[in-house]
């Protein structure tokens, strides 16, 4: 269950992610704010969390922590796909899921009576993580998880109007389907062409809505996420650099040494001897 689910506060933030650094996001995590600033950039898009804030976060985008405040109180409840599927609900988790990526940022602000509510929740649910395994624990957690998940959402339809706030654009869907597929296909896939045809559109047009949204060019994006997930098997693994070469679709591990030294200003192995065991996949 640790490795299903982790509650991640302001003590032991910097234990997961590093200041400053990209790590491939594997987990959907609640984020609540009771105190102080938390900045960060999740899938191009500038995230600053305050007082009173709650945050929905989504696996498979690239994570960077850019700020803290010395102040910050926060509580992160991070858990993977397949707990999220094992708890009970009486509504549909599609929709619900839909309706929260329907809203192009997940940053909702409430009040502090629900903020303190969710903040108990949180430290009940470690406590229950830290407990020695007993007969009802698993099914004390999940049910701790889901009264969590009930409480953030009943606060969020209380307290705002998701039927006309923070609605994503035409353009703005189109560059979020194009990362969750991107996030899928990256390692295999690096034509711009093979997205645009997923996604029933252009390559041109894919190409010039990526740039008006995020800022960068398609292959940009693409390079991206190759470059940050290069990172990540150089300095966490113990792997060959030519069997990271293969994994990441490369034919050639000088195309790839190339690759990588254009984008990072390193060839693989001094980054490799350079970052050791600097870059993990993080936890939110």
């Amino acid at each position: 269950m640790n490795n299903q689910l982790q509650i991640i506060t302001e003590k032991n933030l910097l234990n997961h992610i590093g200041l400053g650094k990209s790590y491939p996001s594997t987990k959907t995590s609640i984020f609540v704010v009771k105190k102080g600033t938390i900045t960060f950039v999740k899938a191009f898009e500038t995230v600053t969390l305050k007082e009173n804030n709650i945050y929905f976060s989504f696996p498979n985008v690239f994570f960077e922590l850019i700020a803290i405040s010395p102040d910050i109180e926060i509580n992160i409840i991070a858990l993977d796909v397949e707990l999220f599927s094992k708890l009970s609900f009486e509504f549909n988790r599609l929709d619900v899921y839909q309706f929260l990526l329907s809203n192009y940022s997940n940053q909702f602000e409430i009040p502090e009576t629900i903020v303190s509510e969710l903040w108990k929740l949180s430290e009940v649910l470690q406590l229950n993580l830290i407990k020695s395994k007993s007969k009802f624990n698993t099914t004390i957690l999940l049910n701790l998880l889901s009264v969590v998940v009930y409480t953030a959402l009943d606060a969020i339809n209380t307290y705002h109007d998701f039927t006309t706030k923070g609605v994503m654009t035409r353009k703005q869907e189109l560059v979020f389907d194009f990362l969750n597929l991107l996030s899928k296909h990256y390692k295999k896939e690096r034509e711009v062409s093979f997205y645009a045809q997923k996604l029933k559109v252009t390559t041109r047009h894919l190409s010039v809505t990526i740039k008006k949204i995020t800022g960068k060019t398609a292959n940009q994006v693409i390079h991206q996420y190759i470059i940050a997930e290069s990172k990540v098997l150089l300095a966490s693994s113990n792997k060959m650099i030519s069997e990271i070469a293969f994994e990441l679709n490369f034919n050639d591990p000088y195309y790839f040494s190339n690759f990588f030294k254009k984008h990072t200003g390193l060839n693989p192995t001094e980054f490799k001897a350079k970052n050791k065991k600097d870059y993990i996949y993080t936890s939110i």
